[in-house]
């Protein structure tokens, strides 16, 4: 998932020293002796950096001087405010000399770079005060968009450039592609309304933004219960504060029945405190869409993604759950036999069973537990693969850099450069991936600094962090990683990637700064490599041993780990047509009411009275009228794969045309025609269905 906080307009946002680390080989044999640098490092934590009492001076966060303390994102922000008031006056100004996407751009970078770095330190930092600070500019920056987003003389020097396809110097096709999602991000933002409206416009997205972060938030919030609501027998399976039982999460693997539904009812009551922000939020989408011209908040948000309208996004799901419904049918009969196995009273499956009937059945077919490979995949190892498969079909790879030139936000964050073959660095992945208690983000993506060709010629290189939520190394063992973590990983790698990449000319369309269905392509493909046994087999690796876990035991996880597709995609589908519904062309008013009838229609199983499942999906906020994306981004990313890597996947050839064809052009233009480019034809919405279904036969 990548986490940025899109505003519509001109910002669009869903956040060297020399390294110590040897060169090796890109082929996949090497000594189970020794562990690599790079393995080695991400095989313990980092260590912590002494403080010094004659060394008080603080370096920064991401090795910005400002950022030393939580006073400086005030300076920083004020920094923006300076650059944009310039650019500004140049982009409206009748003698400039520079083209107007190039202003437009530089425009765009001076706010992402506080705007995206703000939002990552928000979320991630522990000090309360660096966290307020960094709120702080995120809600300033995001007033500036709002408020440039009115800009009526800004907004008429763009479009007299992009309705004559010229300027001052020559543009190409680029340039003028680039030009042109300003000016469809500026009109989405309604400039061309009354100042009146215009207004009205700012207000309401300053109203959707504190909605949907007070929403967010809540989302994540445990339940309290009166102790005399759980029956006793499974009491002790809780959190108790003493008066309350505690429930924070669904307990989707617990294998009692009676602690799954409990928490089940438990964790999705109905509650107003989470329900009124998001009921808000709705709202005001739904007035922003109409007062600015669109039929929803959908159709506004999709006229440049792969699909191009929220029709067709409604096409591809309703034909998607259509065609699902004989296999899901079958997973789901399958699913109710072995129930019966463990209750032959049972006559029903309900949504608390199946993530546990799933994990169960999956674990007979591979006849294996995760406690029995998890030795075989520590972190480092999986890092060491994730870079020597990189190096085998991109021809770039990792080091591990020293981070003692700037401040960090948690003393566990690895820096990693990724380089080219001539040692380049094209750009730095920051890696925080372990439990803190301060931390409570979900598994992302977040861009700190987009790439763009700089006036010189050289090359501002991306800076992104990745977020996950591991078990820290204790006690000598290494974190140690399940197959649904390692998939996170290389998700979350596959976004990092497309930012390392591309090659764009302008940071406004860098790396995953494109649509969300297409931005989720290069992360779901990195997906097919984790579950493909000829992979895992060279990255697997036991800590303490340095064996490899044998290759046919690998394929048969990874088949049983395909079983069910066609429940998961279906549920998958449920939740992607209540974000459509929410953000469609009605209103949304009883929500909860909404969800039960979508419920029952789409779900294998009926709706649960009393629940109130969209009080928790916290997608809502920053994928609002997009989560069809993560299916879509599926069966692209499954015809990619096909085509290019499922014979070899560890081919330079096919690597070097997904890099070419796609990934280094960012969004720098149109995502159905890269991938058209990539596969050599431009697919259909039924094809699109098609790749899913393929998918469903084990």
């Amino acid at each position: 998932m990548r986490y940025t906080l899109r505003s519509t307009g001109i910002l669009s946002r869903s956040l060297h020293r020399c390294a110590v680390v040897a060169r090796y080989s890109p082929q996949f044999g090497r000594s189970v002796a020794t562990w690599t640098p790079l393995a080695a490092a991400f095989n313990r934590k980092p260590e912590k950096k002494l403080f010094s009492i004659f060394n008080r001076q603080r370096k920064g966060l991401f090795g910005n001087s400002l950022l030393g303390d939580p006073s400086g994102f005030y300076l920083f922000k004020e920094q923006a405010d300076i650059e944009a008031d310039r650019l500004v006056r140049e982009a409206t100004s009748s003698i400039r000399t520079r083209n107007v996407v190039e202003i437009f751009d530089d425009l765009s970078n001076a706010l992402c770079r506080v705007a995206d770095m703000a939002e990552c330190i928000r979320v991630l930092h522990g000090d309360s005060q660096f966290a307020a600070s960094a709120e702080e500019a995120s809600s300033a920056m995001n007033d500036l968009v709002e408020n440039l987003n009115t800009n009526r003389p800004l907004y008429m020097a763009l479009k007299k450039v992009v309705d004559a396809g010229q300027d001052v110097k020559p543009m190409d096709d680029i340039d003028r592609y680039v030009a042109r999602l300003f000016l469809v991000d500026f009109e989405a933002a309604g400039i061309h309304l009354e100042e009146r409206k215009r207004k009205e416009v700012v207000k309401l997205n300053a109203k959707v933004l504190a909605a949907g972060m007070t929403f967010s938030r809540r989302c994540y919030e445990p339940h309290y219960v009166d102790a005399g609501m759980i029956p006793d027998a499974i009491k002790p399976y809780f959190h108790s504060d003493g008066k309350h039982i505690v429930i924070g999460n669904l307990m989707s693997d617990a294998p009692n029945e009676a602690v799954r539904e409990a928490a089940y009812r438990v964790f999705l009551m109905p509650d107003q405190h989470q329900l009124e922000p998001l009921q808000e939020m709705l709202t005001n989408r739904f007035h922003l869409a109409k007062l600015v011209g669109f039929s929803s908040h959908s159709d506004r948000i999709s006229r440049e993604s792969v699909l191009g309208s929220a029709g067709k996004i409604e096409q591809f799901l309703e034909t998607l759950s259509h065609n699902l419904r004989p296999h899901w049918e079958s997973n789901k009969k399958e699913l109710l036999d072995l129930k019966r196995q463990e209750n032959p009273r049972a006559t029903s499956l309900y949504p608390w069973d199946t993530t546990y009937l799933m994990t169960l059945a999956r674990s007979r077919d591979a006849d294996t537990e995760a406690s029995q490979y998890m030795s075989y995949f520590p972190l480092g190892a999986c890092m060491d693969g994730l870079s020597r498969l990189f190096e085998s079909i991109y021809d770039v790879h990792f080091v591990i850099e020293d981070a003692s030139d700037e401040d960090l936000w948690a003393a566990d964050v690895y820096k990693l450069s990724v380089r080219s073959a001539e040692d380049e660095v094209l750009g730095l992945i920051y890696c925080d991936l372990y439990q803190r208690p301060d931390k409570s983000s979900p598994d992302c993506h977040f861009s700190i600094q987009g790439g763009r060709r700089l006036p010189d010629g050289s090359y501002q290189i991306p800076k992104v962090v990745l977020s996950l939520n591991y078990e820290p190394p204790q006690s000598g063992v290494p974190c140690l990683m399940n197959f649904d973590q390692i998939d996170n990983l290389f998700h979350e790698m596959g976004h990092a990637m497309h930012s390392m990449l591309g090659r764009t000319r302008y940071q406004h369309v860098t790396g995953t700064r494109t649509s969300t269905d297409f931005a989720e392509i290069p992360s779901t493909i990195m997906e097919y490599f984790s579950s493909d046994p000829r992979v895992l087999s060279q990255i697997s690796r036991h800590y303490a041993s340095g064996e490899a876990l044998p290759e046919s035991l690998l394929g048969k996880v990874c088949a049983a780990r395909r079983k069910f597709s066609a429940l998961d995609f279906q549920l998958q589908t449920l939740y992607a047509v209540t974000d459509q519904r929410f953000h469609g062309s009605v209103e949304p008013k009883d929500l909860l009411k909404i969800f039960a009838d979508l419920h029952d229609e789409y779900a294998p199983f009926k709706y649960v009275p009393n629940t109130a499942w969209p009080t928790r999906f916290g997608h809502l906020f920053p994928y609002g009228g997009r989560y069809y994306s993560y299916l879509l981004a599926r069966a692209v990313a499954s015809d990619i794969w096909g085509k290019l890597f499922k014979a070899d996947p560890f081919s330079r050839e096919a690597g070097r045309k997904f890099r070419d064809h796609l990934l280094s052009h960012g969004g720098g233009r149109p995502p159905l025609e890269l991938i058209s480019n990539t596969l050599e034809h431009t697919p259909t919405v039924d094809e699109f269905v098609e790749a899913l279904i393929d998918q469903t036969k084990v």
